[in-house]
């Protein structure tokens, strides 16, 4: 049952990472790295690659910082 319940919240925080720096650096990638569309296309398949392991491995980092 814990293991589930990690595998869910570990899930929940790689999605919200995802959207959340994404929606985020997205302004910064348009107006200032002045990327086209193609561009910005790869770049969020980079995000969607590396962000959400990354995001959710913070998380959990954070949690178990915040709980001592």
């Amino acid at each position: 049952m814990l293991k589930i319940r990690f595998v869910k919240q570990f899930v929940k925080d790689a999605i919200i990472s995802f959207f959340y720096w994404t929606l985020i650096l997205t302004p910064y990638m348009v107006f200032v790295v002045k990327t086209n569309l193609q561009q910005y296309i790869a770049w969020v398949g980079m995000q969607a690659i590396l962000v959400p392991p990354l995001g959710a491995v913070f998380s959990i980092i954070a949690r178990k910082l915040k709980s001592k």
